[in-house]
């Protein structure tokens, strides 16, 4: 591909050692397999102190806590910051984590708390701010692995 030309049918750069012509989740999928034993031992550690940071923050431990939904957002939650944590170790030149990057897993965590705890808010108030958190968490891993396949 010459400077002047453009891509066709909404092909995006390929990772290197990414087979042509898969899509952007393949080729994310890809880096995940790439990954080192240290980053994956550092991603399940990490996604457990998230979780028991999780479950101990927002009161679940002792048996409070919201529904079956305040438990799939704490599993969601912590398994996302696991791989963000994982993310961070031996990243690849130009793809180190700066202060910027911690940002938003860290509202992401905080934000799981809140819409996971049993709260006088209204239902759909802390649904939504539990999806809200979710998509901030996989938004920054997406750019993380993003920048890791470059």
């Amino acid at each position: 591909m010459t400077t002047n030309s453009k891509p066709t049918h909404g092909i995006l750069p390929v990772a290197a050692g990414t087979p042509a012509g898969h899509g952007r989740v393949r080729q994310l999928a890809h880096v995940l397999r790439s990954w080192s034993k240290a980053r994956a031992a550092t991603a399940i550690a990490a996604a457990g102190l998230a979780a028991v940071f999780l479950v101990s923050a927002n009161g679940m431990i002792a048996g409070g806590g919201t529904d079956w939904a305040g438990y799939a957002l704490v599993a969601a939650g912590s398994i996302l910051a696991g791989f963000l944590v994982g993310s961070y170790v031996n990243a690849p030149i130009g793809a180190a984590a700066t202060l910027c990057d911690l940002r938003w897993p860290v509202l992401g965590l905080f934000g799981a708390v809140w819409a996971s705890s049993a709260r006088e808010a209204l239902p759909s108030v802390q649904i939504a701010v539990g999806l809200l958190t979710v998509g901030v968490m996989a938004w920054a891993l997406h750019g993380r692995l993003d920048w890791n396949a470059r």
